[in-house]
C-alpha cells in the first residue's frame, strides 16, 4: 500500500487496510449507484465490512475488539471504505464517535454496558446528537462555550431526565443508542454541558421522518429526535462537570480529522475514473489523457489529493503522539483536524469539478460515478461546523481566545 506506506508502520494495520481496500474492490464498487437507492444492497454490503471486523476495530480486546486505536491507521480504512461509498464509511465511523466520551472518561459502567453489544458481528450503529434547530451549528464552536444548547438534562433522584430537540444526527432512528450533547442548567457554559446515554427504545424518545437530501440518500440516515421526559439512570453521564465538555471537544476533533480521509476517498475514486476514462477516449491521434492540457488538469487533480492525505496523515500522526501534541481537546490539535477537513473538503470538490470537465456529458451523467462522489462529499464539507467554522478554529488555534478586547 504505497498510499500510506510511509504513515503505517505495523504489518498488521497495512494487512488490515489491504483487506478493506480489496473488499472495496470486489464488493462495494460494483454496487456503487444502488447504495443510492436500495437499502437491502447497503444492509449487505455494510454486513461485509462488519464481518470484516470493522464494526468491532475500535474497542479493546477485552470486549472482543480488535484494538485499531492508532488515527493513522483508522484514516486509511476511512478513505478505503469512502472510495466506494463515502455514506458506507461514514456508517462505519458512527459508532466508535458515539461511544468514544464514555471511553475517553473511561467509565466501566458504560463500557461495561454498551461495548460488548457492538463489538460483535451483528450490525449495530451508534448516533452523535449535537445540532439543535435553534443554534444549529454554534454547538460546534467553541467559542460559544456551550451556551447555546437548548436540550437539557434535569436531575431527579437517580436519574436524568432529558428534555430538547437534535436535528440532523447521523442514524437517527436507526440507532442502538444515542449520546446526547445536552446542558444541565438553564443558563448554560462549558460547565454544565453534559454527554448522557440514551438506548433506543427509552420511553420518550422519537423521531421525525428522514430528510431528504442530495447525497447519501441510503447509507445514512438524518432525522429530527425529540426527547419528551426521556429517563436514564445518572450513571449514563460519560463524565461530568467540566469533564463532558472537553470529551466534547475531543469528539469534534476526531469527527472533523475523519472527515478529511472520507471526503478524499471520493476524490481519489473520481481521479480513478478520469485516468481510465481519459485513456480510452482519443482525439488528434492519442489518448485524451497523453494532451499537455487535458494531462495538467490531471495533475492537479493528483497533486491536491497527494497533498491533501499527506496533511490528515500528519496530523493523524500528531494525534498518535499526544505527549508532544496535546490532547485532541486542546486548540492545537482541534486547528489542525479542522484545517485537515478543510483541504481535503476543498480539493475534493476541486477534482470533482475538473473530472466533469475532462469527462464532459458523460461526467455528468448517472451513467458515471462523478456526480454521485459530488453529492455524497458535499455534506462532508458542511457537518461539523462547515468550512468557515473550521477556518476560523485553525486560526485560533495559531494565538489565544480572546472574547473582549478591552481598551
Amino acid at each position: 500500500m504505497k498510499r500510506y506506506g510511509e504513515f503505517l508502520t505495523a504489518e498488521e494495520d497495512l494487512m488490515f487496510v489491504e483487506t478493506v481496500r480489496k473488499y472495496v474492490d470486489n464488493e462495494v464498487m460494483p454496487v456503487r449507484a444502488a447504495l443510492d437507492e436500495d437499502y437491502s444492497v447497503f444492509e449487505k454490503v455494510n454486513q461485509g465490512l462488519v464481518d470484516l471486523g470493522i464494526q468491532r476495530r475500535g474497542f479493546a480486546e477485552r470486549y472482543g475488539g480488535l484494538g485499531i486505536r492508532a488515527a493513522t491507521t483508522v484514516c486509511a480504512i476511512t478513505e478505503e471504505i469512502s472510495r466506494g461509498d463515502a455514506g458506507l464509511s461514514l456508517h462505519c465511523l458512527l459508532t466508535p464517535w458515539s461511544l468514544a466520551a464514555a471511553m475517553g472518561a473511561r467509565n466501566e459502567y458504560l463500557m461495561d454496558k454498551y461495548i460488548p453489544m457492538f463489538a460483535s458481528d451483528t450490525p449495530r450503529v451508534g448516533c452523535m446528537a449535537i445540532t439543535e434547530p435553534a443554534g444549529g451549528c454554534n454547538v460546534e464552536d467553541s467559542a460559544e462555550r456551550a451556551s447555546t444548547i437548548r436540550t437539557r438534562a434535569r436531575r431527579e433522584g437517580n436519574e436524568w431526565v432529558i428534555k430538547g430537540e437534535k436535528m440532523w444526527p447521523s442514524a437517527a432512528g436507526v440507532a442502538d443508542l444515542y449520546c446526547v450533547v445536552c446542558t444541565t442548567e438553564e443558563d448554560n457554559n462549558e460547565d454544565s454541558l453534559a454527554l448522557i446515554y440514551v438506548p433506543k427504545g427509552t420511553p420518550g424518545l422519537s423521531f421525525g421522518k428522514p430528510e431528504p437530501k442530495m447525497g447519501m440518500r441510503v447509507t445514512d440516515v438524518n432525522a429530527a429526535i425529540y426527547f419528551d421526559e426521556v429517563r436514564v439512570p445518572i450513571e449514563n453521564r460519560a463524565g461530568g462537570p467540566g469533564v463532558d465538555w472537553q470529551l466534547f471537544r475531543g469528539n469534534i476533533a476526531w469527527g472533523r480529522l475523519t472527515s478529511a480521509p472520507m471526503s478524499l476517498g471520493c476524490a481519489q475514486a473520481v481521479l480513478e475514473e478520469v485516468i481510465e476514462y481519459t485513456g480510452t477516449r482519443a482525439y488528434g491521434g492519442k489518448p485524451v489523457r497523453n494532451h499537455s492540457l487535458q494531462g495538467a488538469m490531471i495533475a492537479d487533480m493528483a497533486i491536491g489529493i497527494e497533498s491533501a492525505r499527506a496533511y490528515y496523515m500528519s496530523v493523524a500522526k500528531m494525534f498518535d503522539n499526544r505527549k508532544v501534541y496535546g490532547g485532541v481537546n486542546e486548540d492545537y490539535l482541534l486547528g489542525k483536524a479542522s484545517a485537515a477537513k478543510v483541504y481535503a473538503c476543498d480539493v475534493t470538490e476541486m477534482v470533482c469539478a475538473k473530472a466533469m470537465e475532462l469527462m464532459g456529458s458523460y461526467g455528468y451523467s448517472t451513467q458515471a460515478p462523478i456526480e454521485k462522489y459530488l453529492r455524497d462529499s458535499k455534506i462532508i464539507q458542511l457537518w461539523l461546523g462547515g468550512a468557515q467554522l473550521g477556518r476560523l478554529d485553525a486560526a485560533q488555534s495559531l494565538y489565544p481566545y480572546n472574547p473582549i478586547l478591552k481598551s
